[in-house]
């Protein structure tokens, strides 16, 4: 009788006074309302000048049907720019996106996360992201590498908190990244575009790139007075009980 008294009133008050995480989604990119093909001025992807297009493809998909493929040419090939209209910041966010490097692709995906807009050419750099098909791995520049997983769809997760200029990444859940948000260039601590392309290699092949997600999100909080005098109140529900 009294576990169950105790734990209605825990519940209660975790129902209640919880602190939690909110999250605003920015960009939510799985591609299936593109068109086949050119890219190009679809959901505000700009062609930077690549020797290949970056074309939307329904021949691999991660959850649905389309995706982003990059090209080499070989060598320097598809490269595109995706840019906020306006910086964003302070605040945390988690950029997330699938990536699937297949056997055949001896090239450099790069992903470049910058503070400045890149289709300026402002390459102030955040990170940039190297998935290497020559030596077998993925690794942030002059970062630790880990190896490149292939054949399969790869989730990247970054991490930036903006108001303490930090930053945190994992490629298949094994972190690649641990520090300083700004790393190079002029622009404030912020956060303002993306420009990925496919380079180097000695063969035409391809990656893709699916379920491109950019969320903002709020700190958790910590507990409230309230939930503070909640606890309290079980504790001393617990005591009386005991007397």
């Amino acid at each position: 009788m009294k576990s169950t008294y105790l734990s209605s009133i825990a519940l209660a008050i975790a129902g209640t006074v919880a602190p939690s995480a909110s999250a605003v989604s920015i960009l939510n990119e799985t591609f299936e309302s593109y068109a086949l093909g050119d890219s190009t001025l679809q959901g505000g992807w700009v062609d930077f000048g690549g020797a290949q297009l970056t074309n939307i493809v329904d021949t691999i998909a991660n959850g649905g049907t389309q995706s982003i493929e990059f090209a080499t040419s070989p060598g320097y090939g598809s490269d595109t720019t995706l840019d906020l209209a306006a910086p964003i910041t302070s605040g945390q966010l988690i950029l997330s996106f699938d990536l699937f490097q297949p056997t055949g692709f001896d090239g450099n995906a790069h992903i470049f996360l910058s503070r400045g807009p890149t289709l300026t050419g402002t390459f102030d750099e955040g990170m940039h992201l190297f998935g290497d098909g020559t030596a077998g791995t993925f690794f942030d520049s002059g970062s630790p590498t880990t190896p490149l997983l292939i054949d399969q769809w790869v989730n990247v997760s970054v991490n930036i908190d903006l108001d303490a200029d930090t930053a945190t990444a994992s490629y298949g859940g094994t972190e690649i990244f641990n520090g300083a948000w700004s790393n190079g260039g002029t622009a404030p601590t912020q956060f303002q575009g993306m420009n990925i392309w496919a380079a180097e290699g000695l063969n035409v092949s391809t990656f893709n790139i699916d379920n491109l997600k950019l969320d903002t999100v709020d700190a958790i909080p910590e507990p409230s007075g309230v939930a503070l005098l909640g606890f309290g109140l079980v504790g001393m529900a617990f005591r009386r009980r005991r007397a």
